[in-house]
């Protein structure tokens, strides 16, 4: 089966579906992973097709639009204003380039941002459609702990509405260049106000979540078409080389902190590296910071702090002490899997969820939300996460726990399970007129 995954974003965005794709491909399938420019090494260095439907992520963020979404995306007003910009500009090229090479497929899985695309493109090939994400999106009545309450049932409420306001504000954004793309290239009927992402949930469109139950429990009142499936984790090739410089740095001392922000650019790089440098000095520890599109320094930037754009994080988080990240699901299942501490600073997006259930799990911290960060906080939270036994105990006891599961092989079977010879358990995959 042709089988087409649509991720859209930084490489945090696109490795977890990769390892997907590896996985189904593994399975008999031929899979083609479709998502901004700059992937296409990346991607079919693990022998799966690819596609691009824009620049890179660090051409789009150059933009006035991406500019804006940079500056504005710790509020929930400021990123999605951003975004739909974005969005917007992305939308009638992408969906051109998208049609042009899909006339093949069979079958779709879409991320969450993937989905802005497949649900036109699945209704009028009609073919199934899988939704694959790597963060909770469904509202539950219970806790993370499986417990259940007035006050719980109310917060989820609450948190279902909020998310439905999110989801609409978003649609009335996107709807017009939507229905042009759905007019102009495939031919479909405009669709309504009312947005089309909760029909899914109504159609049960099978769900695949892409983390660990062990992080993220499911809960009871969740049905049958979600599945909790463990994370999609892609290891590094066996012929991966470290640079020597890093080898020597690594091998100079103790094991260091890692320090990394993921590869959104910050408004103000010099000012958070110097931040980095002093809260690492302040917590007495070695640093290695890995910036990605941050625009963060390069370099030796003392003896105790080397710097480099990017590595891979299973075979740095094996060489370090502490993770201080921003919360994105993928580095945080990867500090996790590796029982490493983690110092959360949450920017935007899932960040804040992931954050906390690093802390309610006891497996770092408690979180720094970006707006609050300092030399003081940061520096703190460092030497108390590499310090604190029980910190350190619960996060390797969870480690323990994720390397026991196999997210990918889980997925696999999941879509399996709905997806035979081109037809779906649970509904059509069209989106409502």
């Amino acid at each position: 089966m042709r089988i087409d995954i649509l991720t859209f974003g930084s490489r945090g965005d696109v490795q977890p579906y990769v390892a997907l794709g590896v996985g189904l491909q593994e399975a008999g399938h031929r899979v083609r992973i479709v998502t901004l420019g700059g992937f296409d090494d990346f991607v079919r260095g693990h022998r799966l097709d690819q596609v691009s439907i824009s620049g890179s992520p660090r051409e789009i963020t150059a933009t006035a639009a991406g500019r804006e979404w940079v500056k504005g995306r710790e509020t929930v007003l400021g990123f999605l204003r951003g975004f739909v910009r974005m969005a917007n500009t992305l939308m009638q090229e992408g969906m051109a380039r998208y049609w042009r090479v899909c006339q093949d497929t069979e079958a779709i899985v879409a991320s969450a941002s993937g989905l802005m695309l497949a649900v036109h493109v699945a209704e009028k090939m009609r073919v199934p459609l899988v939704r694959a994400q790597y963060e909770p999106s469904v509202p539950t009545r219970y806790d993370w702990t499986g417990k259940t309450g007035p006050t719980i049932a109310t917060r989820g409420a609450c948190e279902a509405l909020a998310g439905a306001a999110f989801r609409t504000l978003l649609w009335q954004g996107l709807r017009g260049q939507a229905n042009r793309a759905r007019s102009e290239l495939l031919g479909l009927p405009p669709l309504p106000m009312q947005e089309p992402f909760a029909a899914l949930h109504r159609r049960r469109i099978p769900l695949l979540d892409g983390y660990s139950p062990s992080v993220v429990p499911r809960p009871p009142d969740w049905g049958e078409w979600i599945h909790v499936t463990g994370y999609w984790f892609l290891d590094t090739k066996s012929d991966w080389v470290p640079r020597p410089d890093l080898v020597d740095f690594l091998r100079s001392g103790p094991p260091p902190v890692f320090v990394g922000f993921g590869s959104v650019p910050f408004p103000n790089p010099d000012a958070t590296t110097d931040l980095v440098l002093r809260a690492l000095a302040r917590a007495g520890r070695r640093g290695i910071m890995v910036t990605g599109g941050s625009e963060m320094t390069t370099g030796r930037l003392s003896d105790e702090v080397f710097a480099v754009d990017s590595i891979p994080y299973d075979w740095l988080f094996s060489r370090v002490c502490v993770a201080v990240h921003q919360g994105g699901a993928g580095v945080t299942g990867a500090a996790l899997r590796a029982g490493l501490p983690s110092v959360v600073v949450p920017v935007f997006g899932d960040h804040p969820f992931w954050a906390q259930r690093v802390f309610a799990l006891g497996a770092g911290p408690r979180p720094i939300p970006a707006k609050q960060l300092s030399v003081e906080a940061l520096g703190d939270a460092i030497k108390l996460a590499a310090s604190d036994e029980d910190i350190r105990r619960r996060a390797a006891h969870i480690g323990e726990r994720i390397r026991t599961e196999d997210g990918v092989a889980r997925a696999v079977e999941a879509f399996h399970a709905y997806v035979r010879n081109g037809s779906m358990k649970g509904g059509e995959p069209r989106a409502e007129n």
